[in-house]
């Protein structure tokens, strides 16, 4: 592993040197240090293996990879939740979503709930929110999914600006994508490029109308989530290559998945602002295969398991005052850990009122702690869990007994160790049970089912066929 010891800079005294207000212009002194930009790249629904930076010879991803080979790999990044509105629950507030009630997705059907309710909490508080607090300008593209009603607009938690979709999924087509809104107004859909495309576009312009002030950028990209809608010249290209037309169609969208990464990055080195901008990449979950026909090898499982192929994503950083070149991190980190670490390189604080469960992660790639991130790693959604601790990992179910696994020596989860090491097993649920009682009951509960649903997503015969779907 690759880390080159490297003096951390600590921007924490930035706000306290510099008057910075949220629409106030950048005034650095002579010698000052300058707030870094922010930006995180989302993907939907990506395969774990489908980026060429994780071995993939048919795929070709660049500009993503080019993030790993300029900055940093988290080689055991995980996200929050296996499924869409969940993830970006946690994404969006550093907490685990189970601890204020966002615990099942959004665009489902529900028992007995208010629908003035569904959507993150108007009492968390957002990234965008804390950004804000720290002097910057916030804007959010693409896929928003916590909440379509008013309360939970992008607008009203934290963001500047707005450019995407409410809800969890559009169509990409050219002219197509009706819900496509600028703020609170519905946007002239007729004149829309393919949405990938429309998405980068709107990023860019973004950074050249904040390129003198400080910005925080969240890009939410919706591929390769379904429809499988790809551009007609792309997806011709790869229709040669592939045995499926749907792996086709999944290969096109990501490519343009990939050239609107690059055309962001791009933008930033054109303006001269990519040596000081911490750029994220990472996915909301693991591959929703066999639907949107992804792939997450070497990992067993899918989107909405606690499996590794659920929930452990490919995850970048790229920070070149900061962060070495080249760097692997091999330790457990989760996308809870991007609001923490973002807020601290910001030079701000995160309030003491509430617990967070990201940590800032500078410290640990920097060399200045030898310390690990987490001692644990915890999941949840309603009917199953996990908790991960050192290499060993537990899957919790509600109505079957839990299953352990050694992901040191079995990464791909074939073999179930729980009677093998049976106090193993005790001391992972149990942590498991007492992080359980720190969580509040989920303010939605999604149709039952969806729990016989995941249940066949957990019967290893079924999970090892997917892939060859």
């Amino acid at each position: 592993m690759k880390l080159i010891g490297i003096k951390y800079f600590s921007l924490l005294t930035l706000a306290l040197t510099t008057v910075i207000t949220a629409c106030g212009d950048r005034h650095q002194k002579e010698g000052e240090s300058q707030q870094p930009n922010v930006i995180i790249l989302f993907s939907d629904d990506a395969g774990y293996a489908d980026f060429s930076m994780n071995g993939n010879q048919l795929i070709k991803t660049p500009n993503i990879d080019a993030i790993a080979k300029n900055g940093i790999t988290f080689t055991n990044g995980y996200v929050s939740g296996p499924v869409c509105s969940p993830s970006r629950a946690g994404l969006m507030t550093g907490r685990y979503q189970q601890r204020f009630g966002h615990e099942c997705n959004l665009g489902g059907n529900y028992t007995k709930v208010d629908e003035e309710l569904l959507g993150l909490p108007v009492g968390e508080l957002t990234i965008a929110d804390l950004m804000k607090q720290s002097g910057y300008r916030t804007g959010m593209i693409g896929k928003w999914h916590l909440g379509e009603k008013q309360q939970f607009h992008p607008c009203n938690r934290g963001f500047d600006y707005f450019f995407g979709m409410l809800g969890g999924s559009s169509t990409y087509h050219a002219g197509k994508a009706r819900s496509i809104i600028r703020n609170f107004e519905q946007v002239n859909y007729k004149a829309l490029p393919y949405l990938t495309d429309a998405f980068g576009d709107e990023a860019c312009s973004f950074i050249d109308e904040n390129k003198d002030h400080p910005f925080f950028l969240y890009v939410s990209f919706n591929a390769p989530h379904t429809p499988m809608h790809a551009r007609p010249d792309y997806l011709a290209e790869a229709k040669s290559l592939f045995e499926t037309e749907q792996r086709a169609i999944n290969a096109a969208m990501t490519r343009s998945l990939d050239e609107n990464v690059g055309k962001v990055m791009t933008k930033l080195k054109q303006l001269d602002l990519d040596n000081n901008t911490l750029v994220f990449f990472t996915n909301d979950n693991g591959g929703a295969m066999p639907y949107n026909a992804s792939c997450n090898d070497p990992f067993s499982g899918t989107k909405g398991t606690f499996l590794e192929g659920g929930i452990h994503v490919p995850f970048l950083a790229q920070w070149p005052d900061v962060i070495p070149a080249g760097t692997k991190y091999n330790q457990p980190v989760i996308t809870l850990d991007i609001l923490t670490t973002s807020i601290a390189a910001a030079g701000g604080e995160c309030p003491p009122d509430r617990k967070y469960d990201g940590v800032n992660l500078l410290p640990f790639i920097t060399q200045q702690s030898n310390n690990i991130p987490h001692s644990a790693l915890y999941w949840r959604l309603q009917h199953h869990g996990a908790i991960r601790k050192g290499d060993w990992k537990l899957i919790w179910f509600d109505d079957q007994a839990p299953r352990l696994y050694n992901l040191d020596t079995d990464i791909s989860e074939q073999t179930d160790l729980a009677e093998e090491y049976p106090l193993k097993t005790k001391e992972l649920l149990d942590d498991f049970n007492r992080w359980q009682k720190e969580l509040q009951a989920p303010i939605w509960v999604s149709d039952p089912k969806w729990k016989e649903h995941s249940r066949q997503r957990y019967v290893q015969t079924y999970v090892n066929t997917l892939k060859k779907k």
